[in-house]
């Protein structure tokens, strides 16, 4: 009957250690690990990276002396700036005739064609429709405005011309077309401002007044409470190079 015990059996013959042989494997292991890390390291300094990578040996400081480099030589090239151009007036003739300044105020001037431009309200629209009767189109309609963008100089001064037409005929159409000089309510008198033969519309409200006169070959419409600064336009759209003190208004007859 067999043992339920094997016999343990001897190792194999590569495993068994021989006597006196366990340190000159050792010693020859590590001689190989160190021979290997050198080679290794010295290959690593030899062959250079490989693009896109940085070498981690890092190369011997320059014994160059530091020379500033010029702005020219180091300067990235910058693209040249072209000076902004101003836009052309859309209606250069008419903003010739607007006043530059007024009472010494330095007015800002604005010019467009078409009553679209004044807005979508009815009394705009009525304008541009209205060129019809001139034998124009709406896009004829030349407009100017000058006013003090500080708000400083409480006025705003409107050209209105039609290349070709009569400004006195203008004068009617903004009149009646644009200023409602028709309706019920509001009062149109003539005055004189400056010398100047104007009407003055009123709305019976406390809003401006609009004074419309003729000068050259266009209609302006000075649009303020104060009738001397109206006065002060007129004189300044009338003469512009004069100096001296405008006239005062003459009284307003009654009636409409």
């Amino acid at each position: 009957m067999r043992s339920k015990y094997r016999r343990r059996q001897p190792p194999p013959q590569e495993l068994r250690p021989r006597a006196g042989g366990r340190t000159v494997p050792i010693v020859v292991g590590l001689v190989l690990v160190v021979l290997g890390a050198a080679l290794a390291l010295t290959v690593e300094r030899l062959v250079p990276a490989a693009p896109g990578q940085v070498a981690r040996v890092s190369p011997a400081p320059s014994t160059l002396p530091q020379v500033a480099s010029s702005p020219s030589a180091s300067a990235q090239p910058v693209a040249s700036i072209a000076p902004t151009a101003i836009p052309s007036p859309a209606a250069p003739a008419l903003e010739a005739q607007m006043p530059r300044t007024i009472n010494g105020t330095i007015l800002t001037i604005k010019s467009a064609t078409n009553a679209a431009s004044l807005g979508g309200d009815p009394s705009s629209r009525a304008l541009s429709a209205a060129m019809t009767s001139l034998g124009k189109k709406p896009g004829d309609l030349e407009i100017a405005e000058a006013y003090d963008p500080a708000g400083a100089l409480a006025l705003t001064v409107l050209g209105f011309r039609v290349p070709g037409v009569d400004p006195v005929k203008l004068r009617t159409v903004v009149l009646e077309a644009w200023l409602s000089t028709k309706t019920a309510g509001v009062t149109s008198s003539s005055v004189t401002l400056s010398g100047t033969p104007s009407t003055q519309v009123s709305y019976g409200d406390a809003g401006p007044s609009n004074y419309v006169f003729v000068h050259g070959d266009s209609t302006f419409v000075v649009v303020t409470n104060d009738q001397a600064l109206a006065v002060s336009a007129v004189a300044a759209i009338a003469a512009p190079s004069s100096t001296a003190s405008p006239a005062a208004p003459s009284p307003a007859p009654s009636g409409t």
